[in-house]
């Protein structure tokens, strides 16, 4: 008896200070192990000893790993992962497996891996971004008025000849270097929108819906309560907003060939919630996300922020963003 006494206090003691957070359950869903690591992860007051025998979603919550212990204890235990896990403030890589009289879950803080992810990722799209800038720059300032003065040379040589047939073909070269120079111009606004860098996002993106619509079928409705004056995002974060914005609306047309955008971008609780929504066709939910997507949750994702896709009844598809704002 003795050996067991302290085989088991051997064992407490090993749990309690083990790095990662530790919780074994019974049949009956009750706590029957738990270190202090789990209660802090899980913002659980109180000591252990009141967590003992007690039903373990008093500290998990009501979450999704609330619902898969739930699951496993109603429709038979198995080994399962979570990854990047959020609770709270902190992301954990969760790790149940069954054990003889339950289950044991292993949680591993990953926090610190997501925020230096994460600041790569973000130092990736400034990378990116500042790199659209250069070549807007170039483009804008060496080809547009390249094209110019050649336009001007064309010209010149029209007014000059009497040759009517070299008069219009000369004419037909100066009209297509019009042509082109315009197209260099909305290419280069949108590798970098002008209004973007000399407004702020809210003018920035009416510009950008009100050229769709003078242009074609496709309406829109917006809803921005961000100031230009006195914005309280940085610029980062309101390129990376209007790229996304950019990109749905760019899916939205190719995809789902919708006809009306809903644009939604507020400031609530310390948060920026970015809502697009169209009335495309409805896409598959089994269907892999597509390119459009996985760049726009890295965005959000080097914010810090999260970012869910929903397929909308009988059609349309929503796109919604939260990211958190500092204080600072």
């Amino acid at each position: 008896m003795k050996n067991v006494t302290e085989g088991l206090e051997f064992l407490y003691r090993l749990v309690e200070n083990f790095p990662d957070g530790i919780l074994v359950f019974d049949l009956e869903g009750k706590v029957t192990l738990v270190n202090n690591v789990v209660l802090k992860q899980f913002d659980a007051h109180g000591s252990i000893s009141e967590y003992l025998e007690q039903p373990v979603n008093n500290i998990i919550g009501d979450n999704k790993l609330g619902d898969k212990i739930r699951l496993c204890l109603t429709h038979g235990r198995e080994n399962f992962q979570f990854h990047s896990f959020k609770v709270n403030d902190l992301y954990l890589n969760v790790f149940g497996k069954k054990i003889t009289e339950g289950m044991l879950l292993f949680l591993y803080d990953t926090t610190n891996n997501i925020h230096i992810k994460n600041i790569a990722l973000k130092n990736l799209i400034i990378g990116q971004e500042s790199e659209r800038q250069r070549i807007a720059k170039e483009i804008h300032d060496g080809l547009g008025p390249s094209l110019s003065t050649i336009r001007l040379g064309v010209d010149s040589l029209q007014s000059k000849t009497e040759d009517k047939d070299i008069k219009n073909r000369l004419l037909l070269i100066s009209n297509q270097i019009a042509q082109i120079s315009q197209e260099i111009r909305v290419i280069s606004h949108d590798l970098m929108p002008s209004s973007l860098i000399d407004f702020g996002i809210k003018s920035a993106l009416e510009d950008l819906t009100s050229k769709i619509d003078s242009t074609s079928n496709i309406t829109f409705d917006n809803i921005i309560s961000i100031d230009d004056q006195n914005s309280i995002l940085t610029q980062s974060q309101i390129l990376n907003l209007y790229r996304i914005v950019q990109e749905a609306i760019h899916n939205g047309i190719k995809h789902g060939n919708a006809t009306h955008f809903k644009i939604s971008l507020l400031n609530k609780s310390s948060k920026i919630i970015l809502q697009i929504t169209d009335n495309g066709q409805a896409k598959s939910t089994s269907s892999p996300e597509g390119i459009g997507i996985i760049n726009m949750r890295a965005r959000i994702n080097s914010m810090n922020g999260t970012l869910s896709t929903t397929v909308l009844e009988p059609s349309g598809y929503e796109v919604k963003a939260k990211i958190p704002i500092s204080k600072n």
